[in-house]
């Protein structure tokens, strides 16, 4: 190792100890920004909100009632981001369903929480599933009927959103003979308590449950489809899933893009904000290592969550590498096409790799599963593939373009002067010294393309990172699960970035 080398790790070690050790030692108390009472208004009163600020999710209508109560929307994409900047007095609350708002104050280690019902006159919207498939909700809708009639619905509002609620209580048993296929349902895990990750890393909650009991209604197995909430609409709209159940409420603007069964149940929403009329204790007053130790057995331990970061980096590596392989077979082509000296097929070339290279991974990953592969059932790892393959593609194209142009055209001459023919000098004497002037920028693209990989989420894939937010939305631990899966990818990266060295310093004559 190095000297320069050896630095640089022990600062990153330095570093990560740091920011580790800052958050063992973290204390829960009522920040300056946030403090007074509520001595204006009666207690728990959703009016002391007015003219702050208040968290939303992206996509859900709770914007509307954060306006109407005159408070400043803060968008997020998920509830645990959203809790921790409450918490830390980034915003003054969160603004969700009063059912989750109450869940998630009553989840260890958010007793500093409280949930604020907001009136019904501000909001009150009933919940539905939705579907582009007539046939799909005329028998959801009769299966509805059925549980209703006969006390399975009310029972089911009652184990989830009354007194009898228990988020480590397993699913009840649902028979199912699965005879008539399958049912592809689409839901958030980020939406307490209607759907959530449970123990053994499950699917768990109110529309889990429904969906289970709709399943067997038909006679068909369940297959779930975990994305982030404002995926929903564009997922069942492109015909990905048969049907989403999740805290979808009925609006007529959300009507004129998707059709929504009959209402399931009605919700309002609530503020969860930190107590002002008391300041909590240190929560993690231990050190380091005790909040390691809690970390650990909360995040990891618990329900086998640590399988759930094993099988999301599987997702992570396999849609790395294949991309980067499929990437580099296309981008030999792009190479090609690029250094031809047709005027058509170039300026193609060019047109390819400005567009791929102008355009957000992000927007490139959604248009290739919701338009180009919108009407197939191809798997959403292969989709993710696809679109990091065509990224990957113009990158590998130019960069080996750049490099065959750097080969002296002497030493190409020189070989045609002793018989070689065009092909033989490319592979002889072009080709070994572009590949060895092309590797280092080929592994910083190999590099990024593994850190490219985390939105693979907005298509319902459980990667990596996607396993983290999981994790994070069951326990409102907002530094570990980050912590964590940061460190698995700067494991990942640096034994990429060793064996490539390795590799250049092979086809440079080294070892």
């Amino acid at each position: 190792m190095s000297l320069r080398k050896g630095h640089a790790l022990i600062i990153l070690a330095v570093l990560l100890v740091s920011l580790l050790a800052s958050c063992g030692t973290q204390s829960q108390t009522i920040p300056e920004n946030r403090t007074g009472s509520y001595e204006d208004f009666d207690d728990r009163d959703y009016r002391w909100f007015s003219g702050k600020k208040i968290a939303n999710i992206t996509g859900v209508l709770t914007y509307i009632t954060t306006e109407k109560i005159g408070a400043e929307p803060v968008y997020y994409n998920d509830s645990s981001s959203a809790a921790e900047d409450v918490r830390n007095g980034r915003v003054d609350g969160f603004m969700t369903t009063l059912s989750a708002v109450r869940v998630m104050a009553l989840q260890p280690g958010n007793e500093v929480f409280e949930a604020i019902p907001v009136p019904t006159e501000y909001f009150s919207a009933e919940v539905a599933g939705i579907s582009m498939d007539e046939d799909v909700l005329t028998s959801f809708n009769g299966f509805l009927a059925g549980v209703r009639a006969d006390g399975t619905l009310d029972d089911m509002k009652d184990r989830w959103f009354g007194d009898r609620l228990d988020l480590d209580a397993p699913l009840p048993e649902i028979p199912n003979t699965g005879e008539n296929g399958s049912l592809k349902i689409a839901t958030c895990s980020d939406s307490l308590p209607y759907a959530f990750m449970g123990s053994g890393g499950m699917l768990n909650g109110f529309s889990v449950e429904l969906g289970l009991r709709y399943g067997a209604y038909l006679g068909k197995t369940v297959e779930f489809a975990d994305m982030e909430f404002g995926a929903l609409i564009p997922y069942i709209v492109s015909g990905k899933a048969d049907i989403s159940l999740a805290n979808m409420a009925i609006t007529e603007e959300r009507k004129q893009s998707v059709s929504f069964t009959d209402p399931i149940i009605e919700e309002q929403h609530g503020i969860l904000a930190l107590r002002l009329t008391e300041v909590a204790g240190s929560v993690q007053d231990g050190g380091f290592v005790d909040w390691l130790k809690t970390g650990i057995e909360r995040n990891l331990i618990t329900d086998n969550r640590w399988k759930m970061i094993v099988d999301g980096l599987g997702v992570t590596l396999l849609i790395s590498i294949l991309s980067q392989v499929f990437g580099t077979i296309l981008g030999c082509f792009i190479c090609w096409v690029l250094l031809r000296k047709n005027k058509i097929a170039n300026g193609a070339g060019r047109v390819y790799c400005a567009i791929i290279n102008g355009t957000p991974i992000v927007v490139l990953l959604l248009i290739t599963y919701y338009i180009i592969f919108g009407n197939t059932n191809i798997s959403n790892i292969l989709v993710a593939v696809a679109a990091f393959t065509i990224v990957t593609s113009a990158g590998v194209g130019q960069v080996l373009k750049g490099a065959i142009e750097t080969v002296d055209p002497v030493e190409i001459e020189a070989a045609r002067s002793i018989g070689f023919t065009a092909f033989q000098a490319f592979m002889t004497v072009t080709l070994p010294q572009a590949i060895r002037r092309a590797m280092p920028a080929y592994m910083n693209g190999f590099v990024e393309l593994v850190k490219a990989t985390a939105i693979v989420g907005f298509i319902a894939i459980q990667d990596l990172t996607r396993a983290g937010d999981i994790i994070r939305s069951r326990t409102y631990d907002a530094f570990f699960p980050l912590i964590f899966v940061a460190i698995i990818y700067l494991v990942v990266t640096l034994t990429c970035v060793w064996g490539f060295k390795k590799l250049i310093k092979k086809y440079s004559g080294g070892m």
